[in-house]
């Protein structure tokens, strides 16, 4: 921490993960955590024995279970897990892409079978657009009774661009970003309280960039 922050001793450990916790996902997620373990160090080191007594009990014990713990959150703060780690690959049987020349009715029909709730739209390995059950109510909300038997990806453009959505938004990240940085894209609250659907995984986090993945709240839980 001190190595963060660039500062010397003078400042306490628990001034340093307060000061981490303003700037930092990952302290700000352990940030009680580390104030507990903070507490029971200062038991063990200064206050040894009851009522001043050598001889008598101590007042705290580093258990077993505690240092694993400790030692648990230790490998979280210096190797936390990052996007990289728990993305799945655009690739992967478990995301199911369309293109802009898919027909919207195949997608409609991939989404009932396997109960997915949107689909991106990806194009020369960019993302383009999001189908999703909120274009579709957008779609007949607009258009009235239409047949979309043969309407394609590319006959709603507008509709399934990522920031025309009702009630959703998406979102890029880094590769590299951990999964406390992610965590908090997912409780950040907006004004117009759309909910953030997904968040698509590029080496920089440029939507403008080759899509490596995607996230969505269930995999980071």
């Amino acid at each position: 921490m001190r190595e963060l922050l660039d500062e010397d001793s003078k400042t306490s450990h628990v001034q340093l993960i307060d000061k981490l916790a303003k700037t930092s996902n990952l302290f700000r997620n352990y940030k009680n955590d580390l104030k507990e373990f903070a507490e029971l160090r200062n038991a063990i080191v200064h206050n040894t024995h009851f009522c001043g007594n050598p001889y008598g009990d101590v007042i705290a014990e580093p258990h077993d279970i505690v240092v694993e713990m400790y030692q648990d959150l230790l490998n979280q703060v210096t190797k936390p897990q990052t996007a990289k780690d728990i993305y799945r690959k655009t690739n992967d049987e478990s995301v199911y892409s369309a293109s802009s020349d898919t027909k919207i009715i195949d997608i409609i029909k991939n989404m009932y079978n396997k109960a997915y709730t949107c689909v991106p739209v990806i194009e020369n390995k960019k993302i383009v657009g999001v189908f999703s059950e909120n274009v579709l109510i957008s779609l007949f909300a607009i258009k009235g009774n239409i047949d979309i038997s043969n309407l394609k990806i590319n006959d709603i453009n507008e509709l399934v661009d990522m920031n025309n959505h009702y009630g959703e938004y998406f979102k890029f990240c880094k590769v590299k970003d951990t999964i406390f940085d992610i965590k908090e894209l997912f409780q950040t609250k907006r004004e117009d309280h759309k909910r953030l659907e997904m968040i698509f995984v590029t080496g920089n986090g440029l939507s403008n960039e080759d899509v490596l993945g995607v996230i969505s709240a269930w995999d980071l839980i």
